[in-house]
């Protein structure tokens, strides 16, 4: 289905107000065309290089991506460190994808859309096919697509994802406490909790030679504690307890980067007419 044109207006403030985020973790081989996917849309790219131990950092900044490094701490904490970057750099919207090389980068204007059409939260839901997925992730992903449906009070196809655009202050504000991929669960029970509009996408996987970092023993039981705390933090209804307000002080760009990197082209999306 063809996607409604975008004003050129619009394109020019997405490039401006997004910042393309991608945590990553020993992806010094799988990186690179992430950043040069979305660097041909025209996004600023920041990659959060969390502990790796291989050239991941060195691999982003050639490609022209900011890079944040930091120790290891967790794909949730990194997403955190994003957030504040963002916020502290006047970043308005954070788009959020792997750099495992899973996620298609042009696929990221349609996610980007749904957030200027009033979505504030979006999710890329996975067309998986199940025959190339194995049996335990197959049933972990149902199950807790359906635990996170009833928490949040609303249908969650893929909570799992990791394809998503939102704003970093949302983020900021709801009262998170994964460090791992349960952060990702708890913000899709959060958000909606606090009255959010949670809006998903059809995205497509690629899938290349990357065993899941996901531990099926040890993630599980991360995932339930999410759940459940993000039920505690609730009273019963939709609205959080306690509730923090959905407004963080307006910082301005700083000048400073973590690198200097040539412009990126343009942001492209199918434009209207005049």
């Amino acid at each position: 289905m063809r996607r409604p044109p975008l004003s050129r207006e619009q394109a020019a403030s997405c490039r401006q107000s997004l910042l393309a985020v991608v945590p990553a973790y020993n992806e010094a081989s799988r990186i690179a065309p992430v950043i040069v996917g979305l660097r041909s849309l025209g996004l600023t790219v920041l990659v959060v290089d969390d502990g790796s131990r291989d050239a991941t950092a060195e691999v982003a900044r050639e490609q022209g991506a900011l890079v944040l490094q930091r120790a290891n701490g967790g794909k949730g904490t990194a997403i955190i460190a994003a957030c504040r970057f963002a916020v502290e750099h006047g970043y308005r919207r954070i788009l959020l994808l792997d750099g495992d090389g899973q996620h298609d980068p042009l696929e990221a204007p349609r996610l980007i859309q749904a957030a200027l059409l009033g979505a504030d939260l979006v999710i890329g839901m996975r067309m998986l096919n199940l025959q190339q997925q194995p049996l335990h992730r197959r049933f972990l992903n149902r199950l807790s697509s359906l635990l996170v449906t009833l928490a949040a009070g609303r249908r969650i196809r893929d909570s799992q994802s990791g394809y998503r655009v939102c704003d970093p202050r949302l983020l900021l504000s709801l009262p998170m406490t994964g460090h791992r991929y349960d952060l990702e669960s708890e913000m899709c029970v959060l958000a909606a909790r606090s009255g959010c509009r949670v809006v998903e996408v059809p995205i497509t996987v690629i899938y290349n030679d990357k065993k899941s970092g996901v531990h099926p023993l040890f993630d599980t039981l991360r995932f339930f504690r999410a759940v459940l705390l993000s039920l505690m933090r609730c009273r019963g209804s939709r609205r959080l307890a306690p509730s923090p307000p959905f407004v963080l002080p307006n910082i301005k760009p700083k000048n400073a980067v973590l690198h200097e990197h040539e412009p990126a082209a343009p942001l492209i999306f199918s434009t209207a007419s005049g």
